[in-house]
């Protein structure tokens, strides 16, 4: 499927004013029928799942119920890190989704590798045979699941949620009506929710409230917790080499990425100090080509733009396309990759309520 057809489907299932007509709707009617047989399945699946219990280790996964970019790798990270650092064997479970046909390579499976030095990653769509891969391997302490939420082929010892503050639940709907991968009733099954994206300023808390009385409504008894994403550092794709924050401060710049939320991304390079001259997104985990790559170099050149910032998931990707960065027509331009940490409010008591995971024999 093109990217066109996948942007017009997801405008579909966002109303997106744009997508309006007698055609829009006939599909969005077909899209609510099919959101029915999609619930129906769904609760199939779940009810019929015999999950898989390993022997000796905890599970923890960090999931969402939308589609899109909650920001749950950068989570996954953060309590991978913090895990391994308190002593943990940790392994990591990824399901590799939309890995690149030629290489194989994956966005969260490489970045886990690329962030997370020592940490192991298996990439699989049967978690539960990732399971058993890990611990015939590395006899782990804790399996952590990225994006885990909907596998219930595998046993878990608490479930934690990313929640995005700007577009919490969608249009309300399931897939692929709305962006819903399951009701909203289901969030009873997680321990803990993350609130992510949420601002310093009296317009983004005020949402974080409202976000948290649903979650409360949906699950009295989960822990909540508000997330930012900070900008740490630079990679240059070319020179291979790290450069300051302070880099991109006051300089008109480019915005590349295939990612989720590409607004999200954009306010991470403002907060940094950035102008932002140009803007170029594509669908989720678009594969480039090096002729996409050039081109966006050529006409940033054109236009006096000497920096393109990237994300660092789309990194490996624009990697992959092998683009000459260093021809005359491309030369003078380069391309940044964007390193965010996530900032947790309260990460002490978020850590401490992971630790209990531990001090249960369940």
């Amino acid at each position: 499927m093109s990217d066109g057809i996948k942007k017009y489907f997801l405008s579909l299932m966002t109303d997106d004013p744009g997508a309006q007509g007698p055609v829009a709707g006939v599909l969005k009617w077909l899209f609510y029928g099919l959101s029915f047989v999609y619930g129906s399945i769904l609760a199939i699946a779940r009810t019929s799942a015999k999950p898989y219990r390993p022997k000796g280790c905890k599970v923890i996964s960090v999931g969402n119920i939308t589609l899109g970019g909650t920001g749950k790798t950068p989570l996954v990270a953060a309590i991978a890190r913090r895990l391994r650092d308190r002593g943990r064997k940790v392994v990591i479970l990824t399901r590799g989704y939309m890995a690149d046909g030629k290489t194989g390579l994956a966005d969260e499976a490489e970045f886990f590798r690329k962030t997370l030095g020592g940490i192991p990653v298996i990439v699989g769509r049967d978690r539960a045979a990732s399971a058993k891969e890990a611990e015939a391997k590395y006899s782990p302490d804790v399996l952590l699941l990225d994006d885990g939420f909907q596998h219930w082929n595998l046993a878990r010892d608490l479930d934690i949620v990313t929640i995005d503050v700007n577009d919490p639940f969608g249009n309300g709907m399931l897939i692929p009506r709305g962006t819903l991968r399951e009701p909203v009733s289901s969030l009873k099954r997680a321990g803990i929710a993350v609130i992510t994206k949420v601002l310093p300023d009296m317009s983004s808390l005020g949402k974080a409230e409202v976000v948290r009385a649903a979650l409360k409504d949906a699950n009295p008894g989960m822990d909540i917790f508000n997330a930012s994403y900070e900008p740490r550092r630079l990679h240059d794709v070319a020179g291979g080499y790290e450069t300051d924050i302070g880099s991109i401060n006051g300089r008109s710049v480019a915005l590349l990425c295939a990612i989720g939320d590409p607004g999200s991304f954009e306010d991470t390079v403002v907060s940094a100090g950035a102008f932002i001259g140009a803007s170029y997104h594509f669908i989720d985990h678009h594969i480039f080509t090096a002729a996409e790559i050039e081109g966006i170099v050529k006409e940033c050149r054109s236009k006096g733009i000497d920096t393109i910032v990237t994300t660092e998931k789309d990194l490996p990707r624009i990697k992959n396309a092998n683009a000459s960065l260093v021809s005359p027509d491309t030369a003078g331009v380069r391309i940044l990759a964007l390193s965010v940490e996530i900032k947790i409010d309260r990460e002490e008591q978020l850590f401490d309520r992971l630790d209990t995971v531990f001090n249960s024999k369940a």
